[in-house]
């Protein structure tokens, strides 16, 4: 069944709508963003934006992300700075347009020839994913500079931390969803049954965007982690591979040990590894051992892929990320790889004296 109207009118009602019940999901949350009008102003004029592009790209018009994007986006966080509105109440606002446009894209699909649903609907998560993503990054960038200018200083160290957070929580996450709906676009045109739920991968690592996002605008941070290190590293490992790669992970000694940053500090290089091995190396397999005692911390990652040529030995965004979380802990980390000869990341982070006194070696 075709659509009814015209593709260009459609959108135009759709996106009504959908702004509508985005105005009302605000009111009912008590978000300042809807309930002071000099606000609603700017803040209607993105979600407009946003709405239109994603669901212009579900009904097959040819979109892409408004080329001002960013700068409208930066100076509109430098605005809400000045206007002392909380960051967090702009999270939400995200999250809950997220929503409105995921529900409004769920309904209009239903109303597309059953050979366009499919494809039509990852395009436009993936034009969804970029619009909000792009828009919310340059406003987080904006705050911020409003904010140190405010305080007369910028801390090259909180950069840089921002910066590896933005890459390994925000950009990794992203990063699966988008594989995640990647490998059930490819499962469904082979027909092939998957042992895992694509999607809930892909829903579940854009919540954990949003999760971080939040935790980190208000201050806050939350544990990244609710099991243990290798359930974690298992779980991600099932998500992230579209191939058989065989991920062998061991924990030797007392987790408990390891200090919770030290923990989730851990995870995050392991994942980055484990990333790099899945997307770039295409390893058949990947050996992850991990061995705690009380003063320190070893662990090695290794793989038989493709190797990492000699000029990035040095470390691309990811590597230098790993790098420098290992060396905030006041750790090491070694990297040995040639082409064709896979990759193996090896590292110590010593645990201070707190470990020893809980026992020895």
């Amino acid at each position: 069944m075709g659509l009814s109207v015209d593709p260009s009118t459609d959108r135009s009602q759709l996106v009504d709508t959908a702004v509508a019940r985005y105005a009302d999901g605000l009111r009912e949350a008590g978000n300042p963003l809807v309930l002071r009008p000099e606000l609603w102003v700017s803040c209607e004029k993105q979600a407009r934006q946003i709405l239109g592009e994603c669901v212009g790209t579900l009904l097959g018009m040819p979109v892409q992300v408004a080329a001002e994007a960013e700068l409208v986006s930066m100076a509109l966080g430098v605005q809400r700075s000045d206007d002392h509105v909380p960051p967090i109440d702009s999270v939400h606002a995200a999250r809950l347009l997220f929503d409105v446009a995921v529900g409004t894209m769920t309904e209009t699909a239903a109303r597309l020839p059953a050979d366009l649903v499919l494809s039509r609907f990852l395009t436009a998560v993936r034009m969804l994913h970029e619009a909000i993503f792009t828009r919310v990054s340059a406003a987080a960038i904006g705050y911020e500079s409003a904010t140190l200018r405010d305080v007369g200083q910028a801390s090259t160290a909180r950069r840089h931390r921002i910066a590896r957070d933005l890459h390994d929580h925000v950009g990794s996450s992203i990063s699966l969803a988008l594989r995640c709906l990647d490998l059930y676009a490819l499962e469904q045109a082979n027909g092939v049954t998957a042992p895992r739920d694509r999607l809930a991968d892909a829903r579940q690592a854009l919540r954990d965007v949003f999760g971080f996002t939040r935790s980190m605008v208000s201050g806050l941070r939350v544990n990244e982690l609710h099991d243990g290190l290798k359930e974690e590293i298992d779980a991600y490992s099932a998500a992230a591979s579209d191939r058989p790669a065989e991920v062998r992970c061991r924990i030797d000694g007392d987790e408990s040990w390891l200090p919770e940053e030290a923990r989730q500090e851990l995870f995050l290089v392991i994942r980055e590894a484990l990333r790099n091995a899945f997307t770039h190396a295409r390893a058949d397999h990947i050996d992850i051992l991990v061995s705690v005692f009380p003063d320190a911390v070893h662990a090695t990652v290794a793989d038989d892929g493709a190797g990492l040529p000699s000029h990035l030995d040095g470390g691309g965004t990811g590597l230098t990320a790993m790098r420098q979380r290992v060396a905030a802990l006041g750790g090491t980390l070694e990297l040995i790889s040639e082409p064709g000869q896979g990759t193996r990341i090896g590292l110590r982070v010593p645990l201070g004296g707190d470990g020893a006194e809980r026992g020895g070696r």
